[in-house]
């Protein structure tokens, strides 16, 4: 790009962030703090030592990545950096990381902006994790010299179609990467289209596959404080997870019918976004059902009583639950929110439903449904069906439970190509340093 595409991109960016960063702050999901470090403004890292950089969106995105950094902190010796987008991404790579990385939040892209970042990092390597294309971000890092990597690639439907309207910058800015590991060959097509080079894509997997981690006391301590809770006696859990609006008012419907059916089913609401926990108990309680947060229950704490609503009020806690349920409905499927990651109840072998709506999850709803490890619900006349079917059947529950411990061993894969790739990075990195 030229001098004059760039200046044109910057202002475009700032005329774009100026009219946007108003509502990004009433919605509440920035901070005055955060605004700093997205300026370029960030705390100075205890060591001067160059570091991995990697990017991440948001909450999946920031769990995704915990096996990869792991392995990257025993097999390198550099520092590493985590930069991510959103607020709630940016506390969870806290929680996880902040112990053995630099946690930060991701600059906005422009010019003098993450020209600044660059020179406070002083990175060796920037990874993209999933779909992260900026064009100021990747040719200020070639400029300094800055291998660029993408991982865990894919480009959902709906930024395939944005992406192509602009494909000459987009273009531009894959051309400049070193390498770039996609999950699958639609994703790898979809590069392609874009104007990647061929040479620079490898099928790598799908790292989803290796991220799921678990806390085996944690997980023993979730089950041991909400279980008896959640499924005395002879009940079955029923999970309504990562839930928009307003699946919960379905949920809720098909509950009453559930519970009309089998009083000895429990449901657990987990909303995508925990601020919509009051909105979600009045629709409960117009329907007659009580409600009790997750946060208030404690070891002491009795069976509340007949056809009470569970709502799961914290972040980052759903997995463990995941463990204790029977039947699990992962939400952003019947409401047009594009999926999300219905892999942790499968994990745990988990009897799961979805609706039609799996835009962003493409490649899992595929590998799911093709070992017959999931149910996939057409509208929520269907996923009423589906959920009682599971209910009353034993054995389809039980089917679906093995066919879910088989498809980890199937699809396992990636975490070992990415280390490649990321080694042949640093490798080549070090040896151009190393060049008289």
């Amino acid at each position: 790009m030229t001098f004059i595409a760039f200046l044109l991109y910057d202002c475009i960016f700032f005329l774009g962030l100026l009219l946007y960063l108003p509502f990004y702050a009433f919605r509440r999901k920035i901070t005055l703090s955060a605004l700093q470090e997205k300026f370029g403004l960030i705390p100075i890292r205890k060591t001067n030592t160059p570091c991995i950089w990697i990017q991440v969106v948001s909450v999946g995105e920031a769990i995704l990545i915990e096996a990869l950094v792991k392995r990257l902190r025993d097999t390198f010796d550099y520092p590493i950096v985590i930069s991510t987008t959103t607020l709630t991404g940016n506390r969870i790579a806290k929680k996880k990381y902040a112990s053995y990385a630099h946690v930060i939040f991701f600059p906005f892209d422009l010019s003098l902006v993450v020209d600044t970042l660059i020179r406070r990092l002083k990175p060796h390597l920037f990874i993209a994790v999933e779909t992260e294309i900026w064009p100021n971000l990747f040719y200020n890092l070639t400029q300094h010299k800055i291998p660029i990597l993408i991982i865990n690639g894919r480009i959902s439907d709906r930024a395939f179609r944005r992406y192509m309207l602009v494909r000459p910058a987009v273009q531009r800015a894959l051309k400049l990467c070193r390498h770039v590991g996609v999950q699958n060959e639609m994703y790898r097509k979809r590069f392609l289209a874009l104007g990647c080079d061929a040479s620079k894509i490898v099928i790598s997997g799908n790292l989803k596959f290796e991220s799921i981690t678990v806390d085996k006391e944690r997980l023993a301590a979730t089950n041991e404080r909400f279980a008896p809770v959640l499924k005395p006696e002879n009940h079955l859990l029923l999970i309504a997870a990562s839930t928009h609006q307003p699946e919960e008012e379905t949920m809720l419907d098909i509950y009453r019918d559930i519970a009309d059916f089998n009083a000895n089913v429990s449901l657990l609401i987990a909303p995508r976004h925990v601020e919509r926990i009051e909105a979600i108990e009045e629709a409960a309680h117009k329907r007659g059902f009580p409600t009790l947060k997750m946060s208030q229950i404690h070891r002491e704490t009795g069976r509340s009583g007949q056809k009470t609503v569970y709502l799961l009020d914290t972040i980052g806690e759903l997995l463990y639950f995941y463990a204790i349920a029977d039947i699990c409905f992962v939400g952003g499927s019947l409401a047009r929110c594009g999926g999300h990651n219905i892999l942790e109840p499968v994990y745990f072998s988990k009897p799961t439903v979805f609706g039609p709506y799996m835009d962003n999850f493409r490649d899992i709803e595929a590998a799911v449904l093709g070992k017959g490890a999931g149910i996939k619900a057409k509208n929520a006349g269907e996923l009423k069906e589906m959920l009682l079917r599971l209910i009353s059947d034993t054995t389809l529950r039980h089917n679906l439970a093995m066919r879910c411990a088989r498809i980890f061993n199937d699809e396992r894969q990636g975490l070992e190509k990415n280390i490649e790739m990321i080694r042949q990075c640093l490798t080549r990195e070090a040896a151009a340093r190393n060049t008289p």
